[in-house]
């Protein structure tokens, strides 16, 4: 992949409450991991572990920053704040960056400690949070997994509802099209894909939709305008399960409202789940 980017590493989901996220998350089907802090950043998060990529609930808990930004953006919703991109290495992305004109800075040494089944870990990153004119519309960082041996027990990869992976996010904007020349910057030539005035954007592992507010349901007939933030914002999430008859049943059995379509595909409110309209595809 171009520019030492390998494909979606996270979806970041911005909640007041991490004990009432993770309930919300629970009732959807998910495991979660038990709760990490980042004493760097002021936050605190549990993430849905799949093999090559999550999410991360994540809530403000002290001073910092990203707590601060998590506080400012939760005053007026939950939902989809960001995403990263993931690499195995930081610095190298950094310097293709530059090269292609982008003031990117260097990569910067995170941690989260978390009470794992071999007792308490610190989990070491890297994190390059990307300028907003790399990847307009979109919140983006770039993650390096330093310790990416302790992040996945299996356990935490084990999900009722069958979960497997982050299939693609999805994000409204004002002109999707006039995007797609910083973004294949980024990701690489032609990774952007034009249909009408909806952008794909390829990662190497799974998509990105840019779409303007008013053919968002052409991709999530769910969602209604009238309920959307104003653009550019995050709004979709969909996730690959192994049964989708397996995942309805166990929303059925929780009382969760979903709809499907003739595929199979199911589709979340985002009253249901954080704000987040989140669908689940088989994978």
């Amino acid at each position: 992949m171009a520019n030492n980017i390998t494909g979606l590493d996270h979806a970041v989901v911005a909640v007041r409450d991490l004990g009432i996220a993770a309930e919300t998350f629970h009732r959807l089907g998910f495991s979660l991991t038990p709760r990490g802090e980042h004493p760097e950043w002021g936050t605190a998060n549990h993430c849905i572990m799949f093999r090559q990529d999550y999410i991360a609930l994540q809530g403000a808990v002290a001073e910092g920053d990203v707590a601060d930004e998590l506080r400012a953006f939760t005053k007026d919703r939950e939902g989809l704040i960001g995403i990263s991109l993931s690499t195995d290495n930081g610095a190298a992305v950094v310097e293709r960056l530059q090269a292609a004109g982008l003031e990117v800075p260097l990569p910067r040494s995170l941690s989260r400690r978390i009470e794992t089944e071999e007792g308490l870990a610190t989990l070491m990153f890297s994190e390059t949070l990307l300028p907003p004119e790399a990847t307009p519309g979109i919140h983006t960082r770039v993650t390096q997994h330093i310790t990416a041996e302790r992040e996945r027990f299996p356990a935490w990869l084990d999900h009722p509802n069958g979960a497997i992976g982050v299939a693609s996010v999805s994000a409204i904007v004002a002109e999707p099209v006039e995007l797609t020349q910083a973004w294949d910057r980024v990701l690489g030539p032609h990774r952007a894909v034009i249909t009408d005035d909806t952008v794909t954007l390829h990662t190497g592992r799974g998509l990105i939709f840019l779409s303007k507010p008013g053919d968002l349901t052409q991709l999530h007939p769910e969602a209604d305008e009238d309920d959307l933030p104003p653009p550019p914002a995050l709004v979709a999430m969909a996730v690959y399960v192994s049964d989708t008859n397996r995942a309805a049943e166990w929303l059925k059995h929780n009382g969760v409202e979903f709809s499907r379509d003739r595929e199979g595909t199911i589709r979340i409110p985002s009253s249901e789940a954080c704000g987040v309209h989140l669908e689940m595809i088989q994978g």
